[in-house]
């Protein structure tokens, strides 16, 4: 069934003209409504074709790749990403598409559609790996003329230009504040969809722990919970009434995991941040509506788009730049900032 504005706008409990007016980038509604109705959009599976205002007869393709979907859908993330882009494409005076590119639906007509009458791709590679990097070009992407850059992940696969923000840095920097604020150890509220940006921030958890000699003397407590935010509750919920003890720290792959667990947390009797201090991870706009505010690592979303559309335009001016061998690409990581809310206080027991 084709989804509609108007079954975002009953879903979200908005007007539909609300609706319209983010879906095509007019004045007249909040940024973080525009933010909710793309990241519900995208949830929902609503088909976006955005055009910036520019005069110009120049396209680059913003691609959402979708693996299983959730840890992308879950969160406002590629939306802030894409502000940036279109912020950047507008001075460069480029047109924005967007797509959905789904890991299930045919690589090779994907392909073909998204490089249709553009100059560039920029991949939302959030759940992408090294085999669908390679997949994508064994069915056509390797026989395009255009230039492609990632952002949100790294590849090794192919000489790629790519975006990234230092997650490695980010989580150490909300390990490092846990444990700065007296607290004996830290915790880790893990994903169980796992992708490459977790895994950074897992090794940025460990590597805090290790620096302050915790992982010669206690294990790290890890507690599994999914990245959609009412399963991360129930599991969390489970995991408490099965008997399990939070520590007094804890830091989490991401804002949706500390908002559900903060709740889970909450309903069983522990008071936050009393009883457990929490930091999440990216600066969601979740992060201000949660009671107490979480305390979080911001990832510079915008500049990383507007990073990577400058980029692209680098590329689309000299083809051959990304053709010879002698050029070297682009990796780009850009660093991450402590946002000090109410979740977290210093230990007093």
């Amino acid at each position: 069934m084709k989804i509609t504005a108007k079954d975002i706008a009953k879903k979200l409990g908005i007007s539909p003209s609300s609706v319209s007016l983010a879906l095509n980038d007019r004045p007249g509604v909040s940024m973080e409504t525009r933010e909710k109705v793309l990241a519900e959009a995208a949830r929902m599976g609503y088909s976006l074709k955005h055009k910036s205002t520019v005069s110009a007869n120049r396209y680059i393709r913003y691609v959402i790749f979708l693996k299983d979907g959730d840890t992308v859908k879950e969160t406002s993330f590629y939306s802030i990403v894409l502000r940036g882009i279109e912020e950047k494409a507008k001075e460069l005076n480029y047109n924005v598409l967007i797509t959905y590119f789904y890991s299930s639906g045919d690589w090779e007509e994907q392909i073909n559609a998204i490089c249709k009458d553009v100059d560039g791709l920029i991949f939302l590679a959030t759940e992408m790996e090294d085999e669908d990097i390679e997949k994508a070009y064994r069915n056509g992407l390797g026989r395009q003329n255009i230039p492609v850059i990632l952002v949100d992940n790294a590849t090794t696969a192919y000489e790629i230009d790519c975006v990234v923000a230092d997650g490695v840095q980010g989580a150490y920097l909300g390990t490092t504040y846990l444990l700065e604020k007296g607290h004996p150890d830290v915790g880790y509220l893990r994903s169980k969809s796992r992708i490459d940006n977790f895994d950074e921030r897992e090794y940025g958890v460990i590597k805090a722990r290790h620096e302050w000699g915790i992982d010669k003397s206690r294990p790290l407590q890890v507690i599994d919970v999914s990245i959609a935010s009412e399963s991360a509750f129930e599991e969390m919920s489970k995991w408490l009434n099965n008997g399990g003890e939070p520590i007094s720290a804890l830091f989490a792959d991401n804002d949706i995991i500390a908002a559900a667990c903060i709740r889970a947390l909450k309903a069983k009797g522990y008071r936050i941040p009393e009883d457990v201090s929490i930091v999440g991870y990216d600066d969601m706009p979740i992060c201000t509506m949660v009671d107490p505010t979480l305390t979080t690592i911001r990832v510079m979303k915008t500049e990383m788009g507007k990073v990577s559309a400058e980029i692209l335009d680098k590329r689309i001016k000299d083809l051959d730049t990304f053709k010879n061998e002698f050029s070297g690409v682009y990796r780009i990581t850009i660093s991450t900032r402590l946002i000090e809310r109410e979740s977290v206080k210093a230990y007093n027991k």
